[in-house]
């Protein structure tokens, strides 16, 4: 069985929507990325693993501080 994927690609994506298309080009990137760059792939992906992760910490922060703050002029009024 002879399977040309370019071809089945190409007819899968005719009549799409542009935000679809969108979508697919980004997600041909990234497995063209991962497939000739593997370095760069995994150092990109550590990267917005990091950012992801100090961004979480930057809401939890701020969570916290709303909790320990929370009634603060009720419980200290200014004078």
């Amino acid at each position: 069985m002879n399977v040309d994927y370019q071809q089945l690609i190409t007819e899968g994506i005719k009549g799409l929507p542009p935000e679809l298309l969108d979508e697919i080009i980004d997600f041909v990137y990234l497995l063209r990325k991962r497939a000739f760059d593997p370095q760069g792939f995994a150092a990109e992906q550590q990267a917005f693993l990091l950012h992801s992760q100090l961004a979480q910490l930057s809401q939890d922060e701020a969570q916290h501080l709303e909790e320990e703050f929370a009634g603060y002029d009720q419980r200290y009024p200014r004078r």
